[in-house]
């Protein structure tokens, strides 16, 4: 027999069930009830809006009175610091170098008059010798020449006296003969010591006159040796490459033991204290720029620095370059710093040093009666708010300058001009305003 398989089927029980739905419906009734409650007790609870009548219907501004000032305009431009005086150092003469300043190296202070570099002296100074030694001997030669003048004055005193005793004999025998008291044969002997004498006296005089062109040779000679000795002396000094001023060692293209030679870059050296700056002043500024020929030079103040710590130089404007720059079309401007009253011993003194980039505040033209009104202030167009009988009124100025949050006027306002100073967007003119006490 095959038996199949049974599924138990469970019955509910008709009146559990429907107790639990009336639970849930009784539940769902209450929570509606409730918050239907406490909306009408929020809604009736709260606070009424009171209507609040405007009493002035005036548009609310504060303004201001600006007096005119006399006033200095000032020129500010950005630059780089460069030395004002760089020197390249180059080797004049040959040889070793045997020393350089404390090892010096790029960066490194040194002191005027210090021996920067030393090449090795000891050729030059054998050739200085030799140069004297040659002197001396133009100078033997000098006294030698002249005790020879001396030597042939007596002699030609001596031969003049001999000359003059051979023609006084010859003529005698001469006499003589013509009356035949003596022989032809002695006034020949006469004659023929006569004409002796006077070729010895000759040769002496033309030794005598060959003195002066031998003297002014020697002394040419003399000089010369004299040139050539300084000449040697001074290449005796240019081994020795000694510092100007006070400066620092700004390039260094040399060691010890290096052979150099004439016209060979060592390197280079800058001035202590003594910088310049290069400042590119817009065209527009360039109507403010003082005139560069007076005295003393245009004042300029020079700032760098982090922002808590800033630093303040003073400068003069040397020179305006003569041609703009064709790039930026801006008038290069060169301003000289002074350092010397510099505080060094100040906390927090940062020196200046070449590469810097600053800013220069330039003292320019002074301008009479003008109204610095605050660049928020002025409208499209150049014009200004004002109040005048309780409206706004539109006021065109004539703006002379605009230079950071300022704006410059000379026209258009007067001291007793309200100037409304709170932003205005989309006022118009003859509005009705209230003036607002600070």
């Amino acid at each position: 027999m095959q038996h199949q398989n049974q599924i138990p089927v469970r019955t509910a029980k008709p009146g559990r069930s429907s107790t639990g739905r009336s639970l849930k419906i009784i539940r769902s009734a209450i929570v509606i009830v409730s918050a239907v409650v406490i909306a009408v007790v929020l809604f009736t609870l709260r606070p009424q809006a009171k209507r609040r009548q405007i009493s002035d219907p005036h548009l609310l501004v504060k303004v201001a009175r600006i007096e005119p000032q006399d006033l200095q305009m000032t020129v500010e431009a950005f630059g780089t610091v460069r030395p004002k005086e760089v020197l390249r150092l180059v080797a004049e003469v040959p040889g070793q170098v045997i020393s350089i300043y404390q090892n010096c190296a790029e960066g490194c202070f040194f002191p005027a008059k210090a021996d920067l570099i030393r090449i090795d002296p000891r050729t030059f100074q054998l050739e200085v010798q030799r140069r004297r030694i040659q002197i001396t001997q133009t100078e033997a030669e000098l006294a030698r020449l002249a005790q020879e003048r001396l030597n042939l004055t007596a002699s030609l005193e001596i031969a003049r006296s001999d000359t003059a005793l051979a023609e006084s004999e010859f003529k005698r025998l001469q006499t003589l003969s013509g009356r035949n008291v003596v022989a032809m044969t002695t006034r020949d002997q006469a004659e023929q010591r006569y004409l002796g004498s006077r070729e010895r006296l000759q040769t002496l005089q033309n030794q005598f006159a060959l003195l002066a062109p031998r003297r002014k040779q020697l002394l040419a000679q003399l000089e010369m040796a004299r040139v050539m000795w300084r000449q040697a002396e001074l290449d005796l000094e240019k081994t020795v490459i000694t510092a100007p001023f006070d400066g620092w060692l700004l390039e260094k293209q040399i060691e010890r033991g290096q052979h150099v030679s004439p016209g060979q870059v060592l390197g280079a050296v800058y001035r202590d204290g003594a910088y310049e700056i290069e400042v590119r002043v817009p065209v527009k500024d360039l109507k403010w720029l003082p005139a560069l020929e007076q005295t003393p030079p245009p004042a300029a103040a020079i700032h760098y620095g982090p922002a808590g710590n800033r630093q303040h130089r003073q400068g003069r404007v040397v020179r305006v370059k003569a041609t703009m720059d064709e790039k930026t079309r801006t008038l290069p401007v060169v301003v000289a710093v002074d350092t010397t009253a510099a505080g060094k011993q100040q906390d927090g003194y940062i020196p200046l040093r070449p590469g810097m980039f600053v800013t220069v505040r330039i003292q320019g033209r002074p301008v009479p009666r003008v109204f610095m009104v605050p660049r928020y202030m002025v409208y499209p167009g150049d014009k200004v708010f004002a109040v005048e009988n309780k409206r706004l009124a539109l006021k065109p100025v004539n703006v002379i300058r605009r230079f950071k949050d300022v704006v410059y006027v000379d026209e258009g306002v007067s001291a007793q001009t309200l100037l409304v100073k709170t932003p205005l967007s989309e006022a118009s003119e003859g509005l009705a305003v209230q003036v607002v006490k600070e």
